[in-house]
């Protein structure tokens, strides 16, 4: 998984990338990026591979957030060149209405008094000075009525060329706002994927938490490693919830309600040598002991560790309320600290094994061989981040 999500964390090159556009090539690329992100296991993957995740997803929510606001703006820019677009065409058809009140008025009158060619209207003036007078009037008028019926005829085509505009624009704005509302159902999907992935982070980090703490004794180095990778993880957890509350509003998801963990019955955790476990694995534990020392592989390692000194944890780094101690996820609490109850070695369920004295840390150790290649027959399995830590259902 860590190398098909380095390969597509790199963008492509070459003859493959030319004559795209390149805000749609990166918004493919941050996706695809994101989607092979989400595929990583939360609680088997190494940190480095958790928290290349995040930021892949991460980066995707971004870009889809910035996307969703371009659109906005290109929405509002199209509903306002609409409006416009409406006014001038209303305009346009108020200056039509007006124009041709001004013809009908100009109707009536010429019925009533009709602009005539003929030669006697002007010959029959009392003077010259009354002609000249009469025939500017007819004039005047003739020139008049024509520049009216000009300015309907050009007042219609006006309202043709805005009634056209305004088709364009409400296209426009249509199809701005179908971009719109497909962005907002792609951002809804990023952060719903950034959401699903960051709640299996936030098992992980109980998980690694937990561990941290039950390696304390066998390897206070390794766990105190652990626990400063978990505390990186868990500042991007947090930097993601800060993210994610100031977006669009959204309906809150139902609250966690607050359950501790059920106790383990007393009496139901034994020593096998050393190790003590939940009385349900004690038997297989001593059948992989007895056949290790068979091979001549000396294993050890610690089993159960108490749920109440996790509950005290929680109550120092997360708050007192029930909800703070049980609930509340890891990454909210200073310093991130494990849920009760989350971890296998709180139920005796899971070994931390040690070679020879030394916690199993790496897969090329001789113990680890040895239990890849046996303990399966016991009823045990590797979480795969944890070279040192079996369980009987390899979380």
């Amino acid at each position: 998984m860590a190398a098909l999500l380095a390969l597509v964390l790199v963008p492509g090159t070459g003859e493959a990338a030319q004559g795209r556009d390149p805000r749609a090539e990166r918004e493919r690329v941050r996706s695809e990026q994101a989607n092979v992100a989400a595929e990583v296991d939360a609680l088997r993957a190494d940190s480095a591979e958790i928290e290349q995740a995040l930021v892949a997803i991460g980066a995707n929510v971004a870009d889809q957030r910035a996307l969703l606001a371009d659109a906005q703006r290109a929405a509002d820019q199209a509903t306002a060149s609409l409006q416009l677009a409406r006014t001038q065409e209303r305009e346009a058809v108020d200056q039509v209405a007006a124009l041709q009140q001004q013809v009908r008025v100009m109707a009536i009158e010429s019925y009533m008094r009709p602009v005539t060619d003929d030669p006697t209207v002007i010959l029959s003036a009392a003077s010259v000075g009354e002609a000249a007078q009469r025939r500017a009037l007819l004039g005047f008028r003739s020139e008049r009525d024509a520049e009216l019926l000009d300015q309907l005829r050009a007042a219609r085509e006006d309202v043709a060329v805005r009634r056209q505009e305004a088709e364009q624009a409400t296209a426009r704005a249509e199809q701005e706002r179908a971009e719109l509302a497909g962005r907002v159902d792609q951002l809804e999907a990023a952060e719903a994927q950034q959401e699903e992935f960051s709640a299996a982070v936030d098992e992980r980090l109980d998980a690694a938490l937990g561990e941290a703490a039950s390696l304390a004794a066998l390897d206070k180095e390794l766990a105190d490693q652990i626990a400063a990778e978990q505390a990186r993880i868990a500042a991007e957890q947090a930097r993601i919830a800060a993210q994610l509350a100031q977006s669009r509003p959204r309906a809150a998801p139902p609250a966690r309600r607050a359950v501790a963990p059920v106790p383990i019955a007393n009496g139901s955790i034994v020593s096998v040598r050393g190790i003590r476990v939940h009385s349900q694995m004690a038997t297989q534990l001593e059948g992989l002991l007895a056949a290790a020392d068979a091979d001549g592989v000396r294993l050890g390692g610690g089993g159960y560790r108490d749920p109440s000194s996790q509950v005290a944890l929680r109550r120092a780094n997360c708050g007192s309320s029930d909800f703070a101690v049980y609930s509340m996820s890891a990454s909210q609490c200073s310093p991130p600290t494990a849920r009760p109850g989350s971890s296998m070695h709180e139920r005796g369920l899971a070994v931390d094994f040690t070679y020879n004295g030394s916690l199993i840390s790496s897969r090329s150790n001789p113990g680890y061989r040895w239990l890849d290649a046996n303990a399966g027959r016991f009823g045990l399995y590797n979480l795969p981040s944890e070279p040192w830590h079996w369980s009987v259902n390899g979380n």
